[in-house]
């Protein structure tokens, strides 16, 4: 499969790189695919070095979604409350603004990073942060569910 380029750009205006896997691309839609080379926690949950990062991308969501396997058994699901997301063949980017949604394999929600909003963020960018994990919060498991098929449909996962 083709590299691409995950462009993450943080709301302190740094940006962060990854190369990864092209897995499904469209205009509106895409998956890559991430292989940690080392152990990483993330809250209460660690990932064990190879744990496999399925990443899904829609221009239309105010969100970005992490579905972490490891020996093939999903593990956890992030949810990246994001804006800004353009994909491009060899380039997936998009902003992330911080407030993020673990989901445990238990399916109970942690949301994370609060405290890392800037005092001087924007009303309207509050607002749309609100709402965006309101909507994380609402639809998770239906998105899940959603994901699970698929990567089922998919040939190599």
């Amino acid at each position: 499969m083709p590299g691409v380029i995950e462009k993450k750009k943080l709301l302190n205006g740094t940006t962060r790189q990854y190369e990864c896997e092209r897995i499904l691309y469209t205009r509106d839609f895409g998956i890559l695919k991430y292989v940690l080379d080392m152990p990483f926690q993330v809250a209460r949950l660690v990932l064990p070095q190879n744990t496999v990062t399925m990443a899904f991308y829609w221009c239309d969501r105010p969100y970005t979604l992490y579905r972490w396997y490891f020996q093939r058994h999903n593990i956890g699901n992030y949810f990246n409350i994001a804006d800004r997301i353009v994909l491009q063949e060899t380039e997936f980017r998009w902003r992330d603004l911080s407030v993020d949604i673990l989901i445990y394999q238990n399916r109970e929600l942690e949301i994370l990073d609060w405290e890392e909003l800037p005092a001087e963020i924007p009303g309207d960018l509050y607002r749309y942060i609100l709402s965006a994990s309101e909507q994380v919060k609402s639809n998770y498991l239906s998105t899940i569910k959603e994901t699970d098929e698929i990567l089922k449909a998919l040939p190599r996962f």
